[in-house]
């Protein structure tokens, strides 16, 4: 089993169709050996994202439907603010979310600076938008 932490810079990018993460996002929900989780804040981000566009709320379900939410707890929020390397609030709390489910979690991201940080702590990376064919 793979699993895979989704990142709101991917779902974001998923939720408006860019194709790369859309299709790596339809491949991983579609294979039963693969899960994908995150933080709860990733609901509170994509309806963020919703809202400033003008579109639906409910929009979020075509991605929230099919990821495991993480709830926040006080182990997580100290191990964000324990993140030594430079890294933005909610980032943190993801990458904090991330180890929490284990090394063997693949942290999925568009963002240099959170694949940084996530190798500097032990998680390895995707990135399905960089990973596309020039």
């Amino acid at each position: 089993m793979t699993l895979h932490y989704l990142d709101t810079s991917i779902a974001v990018h998923a939720l408006r169709g860019t194709p790369e993460a859309e299709a790596w996002f339809d491949d991983v929900t579609a294979d039963p050996r693969q899960e994908i989780v995150s933080s709860r804040i990733l609901q509170t981000e994509l309806t963020r994202v919703l809202r400033r566009d003008g579109n639906p709320v409910l929009d979020r379900e075509a991605i929230l439907g099919h990821v495991g939410l993480v709830p926040l707890g006080e182990a997580i929020l100290t191990t964000a603010e324990s993140i030594a390397d430079h890294v933005k609030t909610l980032d943190a709390i993801h990458l904090a979310t991330a180890l929490a489910l284990g090394s063997g979690t693949v942290v999925v991201t568009h963002d240099e600076n959170v694949k940084r940080v996530a190798a500097s702590l032990g998680l390895s990376s995707s990135d399905p938008i960089a990973s596309r064919p020039s």
